[in-house]
């Protein structure tokens, strides 16, 4: 699966400049909290006109035309593996027709040792 990034923290650093310094230029246009978002990272989707905005602060701090392709990249995400797979298409709707499993007085946390489906599809109790 493919996913887009937002690559500010190094178009920042490929240009000698700090969040601090982009978030006092952009006063006015982005939210200082948006900006140290956006360069950490930590952001999953943002305004188009907060990109323009970026974009333009970003040109009048180095005198460089700014396009979106200098502030996002595209990468691709590992997919979830086998066993995951099958927890994802197992059908679990009916479970609540089910009574809750009686552990008859036992605490399931502390009894016996993980199990896990290995690479070939076998059971691995522990650290077999």
């Amino acid at each position: 699966m493919r996913t887009v990034q937002f690559t500010l923290r190094h178009y920042l650093a490929a240009h000698g400049l700090s969040a601090y310094r982009l978030a006092q230029a952009a006063r006015g246009r982005v939210s200082e909290r948006t900006v140290y978002a956006l360069a950490r990272g930590e952001t999953s989707r943002v305004d188009l006109g907060t990109l323009g905005a970026v974009m333009s602060t970003l040109e009048e701090l180095t005198g460089e035309p700014v396009s979106p392709a200098d502030l996002l990249t595209a990468v691709t995400v590992p997919g979830p593996d086998r066993e995951a797979r099958a927890w994802l298409d197992g059908d679990a709707s009916r479970l609540g027709e089910f009574e809750p499993y009686d552990w008859g007085g036992s605490d399931p946390y502390t009894l016996g040792e993980p199990v896990r489906v290995g690479p070939d599809g076998e059971l691995v109790i522990g650290g077999e």
